[in-house]
């Protein structure tokens, strides 16, 4: 049984699925909840090795927000929140895209 499991697990962590028991549209709704966002896109969240869950995003900021304060806003809920260890972020203004 040991071996089965340890088995998903590798195949979870080779395939970079979403980790066990999280939910991706829950991420989404948390980080654009962080004051400053406006909009998430291109979310992606997976096991990096066992135990280690981590994250990317684009995160587009409302005007006259400040980055900074953004960025630890964002980290800071997804490791609270989602036990997101390690996440790489990257922070747009609305005028970027035409938000």
């Amino acid at each position: 049984m040991r071996a089965i499991s340890l088995g998903r697990q590798v195949f979870a962590v080779l395939g970079q699925h979403i980790p066990a028991g999280m939910d991706a549209s829950a991420v989404a709704r948390d980080l654009e909840s962080v004051e400053g966002v406006r909009d998430v896109h291109d979310l992606h969240l997976w096991t990096l090795t066992s135990g280690m869950n981590v994250a990317t995003a684009h995160l587009v900021t409302s005007d006259g927000a400040d980055s900074h304060a953004v960025l630890n806003r964002a980290r800071d809920l997804l490791l609270r929140r989602h036990n997101v260890a390690h996440a790489t972020l990257q922070v747009e203004p609305a005028d970027h895209l035409g938000w």
